[in-house]
């Protein structure tokens, strides 16, 4: 896990939160 570059991970880490995020407003909706 340490090999991969921690942009690339915070990156993935944001983009995950964020498409959680949006399938909650979409099931809330």
């Amino acid at each position: 896990v340490s090999a991969v570059p921690l942009p690339a991970a915070a990156w993935l880490f944001g983009t995950g939160l964020l498409s959680l995020a949006g399938l909650r407003k979409r099931k809330s909706a």
